[in-house]
């Protein structure tokens, strides 16, 4: 394991674990041995808009000494954030104005940090004009997923000066840890850890999920969602929610509008 007094925290900013009942593979047992198979010295608990696998991943991180940060990707109607040091989540899938949600995380005093701004999975990107009016610590700057999306993102934020953060969007173990985030803090406190990444004291590193380990994912999960779309989970079975990309549960948030409306306030900040 990397020392946390020579090397600082060093954690994959950006998993999913099973835990949010979508498209994530990997368990609490799997995250604890992925993350020292790879040095890693802290635990980032992250599912999509759950945080139900927490209490597990903490026990079993706790056994093996690493101390754990409790995070989320937050599906909003308009694009994906993700948050650390969240204490508490419930609001539905897919259907919230983003500001409303970075109004709540900053209430629980959380970092926050938008998802692969050159990817739009449901109704627009993290485009600059957007970026300037959120209430926002930084962005991810490196995707280990796709390279092609970062280059769309170093080219819109070209001088960044907010926080940077690295993780391979990993929804299987294979994925995981090419991709991670290094923040020069020795601590084990995780509120400490998230006034560090509030800061943007943080710095990404790594390199891309190999072509053959990101293609074997496509693969399986395309036969799982046709072939086995459901699984045993905590004793009951259960069917992920696969969502089309673009397509929202409900017509609860107008993101065409949330955009025109947004575009309308004052910039929060340039860079």
């Amino acid at each position: 394991m990397y020392s946390r007094s020579k090397f600082g925290a060093i954690f994959d900013a950006h998993i999913h674990t099973y835990y949010d009942l979508h498209d994530g593979t990997i368990s609490a047992e799997d995250l604890i041995k992925i993350t020292l198979k790879w040095g890693f010295n802290w635990v980032n608990a992250m599912a999509h808009d759950s945080l139900r696998g927490l209490p597990k991943i903490r026990k079993l991180a706790q056994e093996k000494g690493l101390p754990v940060i409790p995070a989320l990707e937050i599906s909003t109607g308009f694009n994906h954030i993700l948050a650390y040091g969240v204490q508490e989540w419930h609001l539905a899938k897919d259907s919230w104005n983003p500001e409303e949600v970075i109004e709540l995380l900053r209430e629980q005093d959380c970092a926050i940090y938008l998802a692969h701004p050159g990817l739009n999975p449901f109704k627009g990107y993290w485009s600059p004009a957007i970026v300037k009016r959120l209430d926002i610590d930084g962005i991810e700057w490196v995707n280990g997923s796709n390279y092609f999306l970062n280059k769309r993102t170093h080219r819109w934020f070209k001088g960044w000066k907010k926080g940077k953060i690295a993780g391979t969007d990993a929804h299987h173990i294979s994925q995981f840890g090419y991709t991670f985030t290094q923040v020069p803090t020795s601590t084990e406190d995780p509120d400490e850890l998230v006034k560090y990444l509030k800061r943007g004291k943080c710095q990404p590193g790594g390199s891309y999920i190999p072509i053959n380990r990101f293609l074997m994912w496509e693969i399986y999960i395309y036969s799982k969602k046709h072939f086995f779309p459901s699984f045993f989970f905590e004793n009951s079975w259960i069917k992920p929610q696969y969502q089309p990309i673009g397509k929202l549960p409900n017509d609860s948030f107008n993101a065409e509008k949330w955009k025109e409306d947004l575009l309308k306030k004052p910039i929060r900040f340039n860079w």
